[in-house]
């Protein structure tokens, strides 16, 4: 749901990763606008750590929609388990773009985010050692 004050902590199933945040209303005279992602999910087979900050401009619906698909979207691109970087860049383009598309639904606020995805990279099969 929607961050507010507050802090909140974590592990990973398998127990070998923590994490911990800590979130903080400023002065301003608005609610909070701010949405995060602090968890780690199965996929595939695979652990993921999933941890964002997505900071609202205007409101709280771009980073609400950002909370709900971005993830998703990084996870099913064709090419996120060999090329994680450029499949994070071609998710964040194709949500910017749903949001565009999205704006008379959304508002005009907008959102800045910030995310990273942990996971362990299995061992190459039939590599060899030299």
């Amino acid at each position: 749901g929607r961050s507010s004050c507050g802090s909140g902590k974590g592990r990973s199933h398998q127990g070998s990763a923590k994490y911990g945040y800590s979130l903080v209303k400023g002065k301003a005279n608005h609610p909070m606008e701010d949405y995060h992602v602090a968890k780690f999910v199965h996929v595939r087979g695979h652990e993921l750590g999933l941890f964002a900050i997505y900071d609202g401009h205007l409101g709280d619906t771009v980073p609400a929609y950002l909370q709900k698909h971005l993830f998703a979207n990084i996870i099913k691109e064709e090419d996120f388990w060999t090329d994680p970087g450029r499949s994070i860049a071609k998710a964040y383009e194709r949500t910017d773009q749903a949001i565009l598309s999205h704006s008379p639904d959304l508002g005009r606020g907008g959102s800045t985010a910030v995310t990273a995805i942990l996971y362990k990279q299995p061992p190459s099969v039939g590599g060899q050692c030299r």
